[in-house]
């Protein structure tokens, strides 16, 4: 008896301090209490009582918490005691939170925290939590308006501003509702930070995956739209927000790949620009050089606001800075000709060279007009001439061939799309940007992320392509790159049809069939065919002659292509980088904004637009040039869906009445009839056309209802006798 009542009193003395003026709002004072339940034994530890007192509603009062115990000792170390040195349990967010078991007396550290707990529990349990009262100082949480779960909680130190820790005063745990299936705690953020992991581990996780996958685990049914949302959310939440991420650009300042240009790279630089795909938009500004192998060595790339004049202005003069560009006539300029970029060398570069595209210079050839595949083969010859007489003489089949189409190619400088007028300073004979264009492939999952993530994105990717270059290099056998091996394998079989002739001092005269007669000078490197001056690379005229006179190849190819080169290109790094909660902060710099939205009318593009010449991703046929038949009508020209003409050549069938005759069959008398009843007869009985029915479905829909007559009756009939 001692123990009860002591049990007892504490459980008296408890409500009584619950009863506060957060939940009572008359504050009248306890008059008396009704504890009922069974003995409490001197080592009870779950007793269970249930409560009602005056003026407030406490059926169902978990008060087991509330009582001292033996097992106290217990709990674990995430409790802890308030001033009066009870023991209360607190809720733990990272552990508690993936099975919440809310409690009377359990402490929680936020108000915030409180109702995500509340909120979990009912994700997990399939009820949708309220929480109607809702201030500074009270929190109730209710289930549905005819269920009796509740949880009442309010501040555990109310005139203490400093402590937010709020504690569950009462509830009732048991539900008198039906589950729900679309429960509105499972919102569009909750489901993105829940599954952030699952778009981590597979970036192409489908919205119908994520909503089969919240069906099973929590058995609610959310739409699509809700999981487009929520697959929005933990995007952010991987790549950062576009916004916030604009605020940390001082902080990521990098050095580019200049080291390994100056080491071995050949002085041609291609210039692009592709938009951006991220919520601000913009343009990505890239330098991409060539390596000893011939592929693309990235120098330098910048985000800006629009690709102008200003922009590359802008990206080449830091350029020149970093690739110690002291004088541009050793330098060349490969480019689609993009806008204002043509400007901006001239201003900063005048005397470098300049290509431009041959395929985008066909794309504009197609666009004035001249498509044809002859066409088509005439531009690319004279591109393909390394000197002037085959330029000329391929410019002189254009114009046998078509005369616009040479007066618009004639307009445009040979200097910058032929071979024959190229300058062999730069040693390449590139016609394509391809380089800039295999840069934009490997950056193109990057160009739709938040600026500091598409930046650390590409920094990765650079940082890797290195490391794996030079592995690759390292494992080469031979003197000279494959690439560029295979190459002079090909001159050499292309070599066998040749006969060299010595002709005094270090020249030779080299023939290779009628009327192909070219000089090659050992000493100077060089051969009349000019193919060996543009590249550095022995064309099959002069390996004839290094085969006559006993030498190897190797050893006249210049030395931009060499395995030692490749070695010294790739051999400059790019140093990792902390992460961005690593960064010092630069208070004196002030902040950076994102550009202006400017969001131009239709939907947004994802995809570049193709030239007709390029290849289609897509694996969906095209029709074009195909006849199309109606599968309704059987009439050329269009298609099931706008067919608007006969349904199956239907033709009207002759209404007979049972009883009368026919026209054919019907009396003299019945054959007097007035003509216009005579012509509504004959329409009736012959099928309307296809420009007929086009013509009925073109009159108003609202119109006087008339009545067509069969046959004159028979009062009409006698009328006409008399």
């Amino acid at each position: 008896m001692g123990n009860r009542r002591e049990a007892t009193s504490v459980v008296t003395s408890t409500l009584t301090g619950l009863i506060d003026d957060n939940f009572n709002e008359n504050e009248e004072n306890i008059s008396g209490s009704d504890v009922s339940g069974s003995d409490v034994s001197g080592s009870d530890s779950d007793a269970s009582e249930r409560v009602n007192l005056d003026g407030l509603n406490m059926d169902g009062i978990e008060v087991d918490e509330l009582c001292d115990s033996d097992d106290s000792g217990r709990l674990d170390s995430s409790h802890g005691s308030d001033s009066d040195g009870q023991n209360w349990p607190k809720f733990n967010l990272e552990n508690d939170m993936s099975n919440p078991k809310l409690k009377v007396g359990m402490l929680f550290k936020s108000k915030d925290s409180l109702k995500e707990a509340a909120k979990q529990y009912g994700r997990l349990n399939s009820y949708f939590i309220k929480f109607p009262k809702n201030d500074l100082k009270r929190l109730k949480a209710v289930c549905s308006e005819k269920c009796s779960w509740f949880i009442w909680a309010s501040k555990l130190n109310p005139n203490d501003p400093t402590d937010q820790t709020w504690q569950i005063r009462s509830s009732n745990p048991n539900h008198t509702c039906s589950k729900v299936y679309k429960n509105r705690n499972v919102t569009s953020v909750w489901i993105g930070e829940h599954y952030k992991e699952k778009f981590i581990a597979d970036p192409d996780y489908s919205l119908k995956s994520l909503q089969q996958d919240v069906k099973r685990d929590f058995c609610c049914l959310v739409s699509l739209t809700k999981c487009r949302r929520a697959k929005l959310r933990a995007v952010e939440l991987i790549e950062g927000a576009h916004k916030a991420q604009y605020e940390k650009i001082y902080e990521y300042l990098l050095e580019a790949c200049k080291d390994g240009y100056r080491a071995g790279c050949r002085r041609i630089v291609g210039l692009d620009g592709c938009f951006l795909k991220g919520y601000y938009g913009g343009y990505l500004l890239a330098a991409v050089g060539v390596d000893a192998n011939n592929g693309i060595y990235p120098l330098a790339y910048a985000a800006v606001e629009s690709e102008n004049q200003a922009s590359w202005l802008w990206f080449l003069e830091l350029l020149a800075i970093d690739l110690e560009i002291v004088s541009s006539y050793q330098i060349c300029f490969m480019s689609d000709k993009q806008k204002g970029l043509v400007e901006a060398i001239y201003m900063l570069f005048p005397n470098a060279e300049t290509r431009h595209c041959v395929r985008h210079l066909h794309a504009n050839f197609k666009k004035a007009g001249f498509r044809t595949k002859e066409l088509k083969d005439l531009l690319w010859k004279a591109a393909r001439a390394s000197t002037t007489r085959e330029f000329d003489d391929a410019m002189d089949e254009l114009r046998k061939t078509n005369q616009h189409a040479y007066d618009w190619l004639k307009e445009k400088n040979p200097t910058h799309w032929s071979r024959s007028h190229f300058s062999i300073r730069s040693h390449s004979d590139m016609l394509v940007n391809n380089l800039s264009e295999s840069f934009n492939k490997m950056i193109l999952e990057a160009r739709g992320k938040p600026i500091l993530t598409m930046m650390e994105t590409i920094r990765t990717k650079i940082m890797l392509l290195i490391v794996k270059k030079k592995e690759e290099a390292e494992k080469w056998k031979g003197m000279l790159c494959p690439k560029i091996k295979k190459k002079v394998d090909l001159n050499i079989k292309d070599s066998l049809r040749c006969v060299p002739s010595y002709a005094g001092g270090d020249k030779y005269q080299v023939e290779c069939g009628p009327g192909s007669q070219h000089v090659v000078d050992l000493v100077e490197n060089s051969c009349s065919c000019r193919n060996w001056d543009l590249t550095g690379i022995p064309c099959m005229h002069a390996l004839t002659v290094i085969h006559l006179k006993e030498e190897f190849p190797e050893t006249y190819v210049q030395t931009w292509y060499t395995k030692q080169t490749q070695l010294q290109i790739y051999s400059n790094f790019v140093s990792p980088v902390r992460g961005p909660k690593q960064w010092a902060p630069l208070s004196n710099m002030l902040p950076i904004l994102p550009p202006p939205l400017r969001r131009p009318p239709g939907r947004p593009t994802k995809v570049k637009r193709k030239e007709p010449d390029e290849p289609q991703t897509t694996e969906r046929l095209s029709k074009r040039g195909v006849e199309i038949r109606c599968s309704k009508c059987k009439i050329v020209g269009h298609n099931r869906r706008s067919c608007k003409g006969e349904v199956g050549q239907n033709i009207p069938v002759k209404r007979h009445k049972v009883g009368v005759p026919t026209q054919q069959q019907a009396t003299p008398n019945q054959q007097e009839g007035t003509s216009t009843q005579q012509a509504s007869l004959t329409q009736l009985s012959i099928a309307p056309t296809h420009q007929q029915a086009a013509l009925r479905q073109k009159l108003p829909f609202k119109r006087k209802p008339t009545t067509v007559r069969w046959m004159p009756s028979t009062q009409e009939s006698s009328m006409t006798d008399h």
